[in-house]
C-alpha cells in the first residue's frame, strides 16, 4: 500500500525528506496544511483579537515591534500572546491538531503544546520589523529537551514585500548567541530581542500562500522585515510544541510565555549580554 503525505483527517503526515530537512536546517516549509474552508471558522476568531475586541489581556496584547506603551492605534506589528487562553473556543481546534501531529513526527510521541500566538503587520508599516533572534534566548534556562516545532500558519500570503518569515539555515546548530533588548537595558520597556548576524550567515526568504505553513526549531535565528504593502496584511496564527518534560518544567517555575508573567526563573539574557 503506498504511504499517503499530507492532510489525512486531523493529521498531516510529513515525508521522510521533509523530517530530515528540519532536522538538518532547522526548519520546514509545508504547503496547504490548511484548506480555505477550514481557515474561515479560525479567521474570524483571529481577527477579533487583531481588532483589540478581547479585553483583559495586558501586555499579551502589544506591538512585537514597539513599547509596551504604544497606543493601539499605532501599532505596527499587533502580537496577541496565548489566545486561546483568553479564548477557550480556540482550543483543540484542527490547526492545533494538525500541528500537534507535525509535531510528534519532528520531536516524538510527547510533544505537548506549549503556547499559542496571533501577530499581525498591518499594511504600510515599514517598521513591522520582527528583529532576527532565536526563540531560546526568550526562555528560562535549565528546560530538559527544549527541541521546539514551531508552526507558522499563514492567514495571507506572505512574501518579502508584506514581510515574509526569513531564516538562516543550519544556524541551529552553532549554539545559542548573544541577544539584546532592542529598548534599552532590560526588557522592561518591550519585549522584543535582537541577535547580530555574521558575515557567513546566509539569509533565506520562506514566501508562502494562505493555508501554508513553516516549522522551526528552538535555535534557528529567524525574523521578518516591516509590511512594505500598501495595502496587504500578514497574518500569522502560531502553535509551539516542546516535549511534555519541558513544559512541565516551565510551568512548575511560573512560565508560562505570557508577557504578563513576574520573572522569577533565570534568564538567557544575563549571560548573554555581558
Amino acid at each position: 500500500m503506498t504511504q499517503q503525505f499530507g492532510r489525512q483527517g486531523d493529521d498531516y503526515i510529513l515525508t521522510p525528506e521533509e523530517i530530515a530537512q528540519f532536522h538538518r536546517d532547522g526548519y520546514i516549509t509545508l504547503r496547504g496544511v490548511m484548506t480555505e474552508e477550514e481557515l474561515l471558522p479560525l479567521e474570524a476568531e483571529f481577527d477579533r483579537f487583531i481588532r483589540g475586541e478581547v479585553s483583559g489581556m495586558g501586555k499579551d496584547f502589544c506591538d512585537m515591534s514597539g513599547p509596551f506603551d504604544r497606543a493601539f492605534e499605532n501599532f505596527s506589528l499587533v502580537n496577541a500572546v496565548l489566545p486561546r487562553r483568553y479564548e477557550p473556543t480556540l482550543r483543540d481546534n484542527l490547526y492545533e491538531r494538525r500541528a500537534a501531529s507535525i509535531s510528534r513526527q519532528l520531536l516524538g510521541e510527547s510533544a505537548t503544546l506549549d503556547y499559542d500566538q496571533f501577530l499581525a503587520k498591518r499594511p504600510a508599516k515599514p517598521d513591522a520589523v520582527f528583529t532576527m533572534h532565536q526563540d531560546l534566548g526568550y526562555w528560562p534556562t535549565g528546560t530538559p529537551e527544549p527541541l521546539t516545532a514551531t508552526c507558522s500558519l499563514a492567514l495571507d500570503d506572505a512574501d518579502t514585500e508584506n514581510g515574509c518569515l526569513k531564516v538562516v539555515p543550519g544556524s541551529q546548530k552553532q549554539g545559542l548567541r548573544p541577544h539584546r533588548p532592542l529598548m534599552g537595558d532590560d526588557r522592561s520597556k518591550s519585549h522584543i530581542l535582537s541577535v547580530e548576524l555574521t558575515g557567513s550567515d546566509t539569509i533565506v526568504d520562506l514566501p508562502l500562500r494562505r493555508g501554508d505553513i513553516t516549522v522551526h526549531d528552538e535555535l534557528i535565528v529567524h525574523g521578518s522585515g516591516g509590511n512594505l504593502s500598501p495595502d496587504r496584511w500578514r497574518r500569522t496564527y502560531i502553535v509551539a510544541f516542546r516535549s511534555k518534560a519541558c513544559v512541565d518544567f516551565e510551568r512548575s517555575i511560573g512560565f508560562t510565555h505570557s508577557h504578563n508573567d513576574t520573572i522569577a526563573w533565570e534568564t538567557h539574557l544575563g549571560a548573554l549580554t555581558a
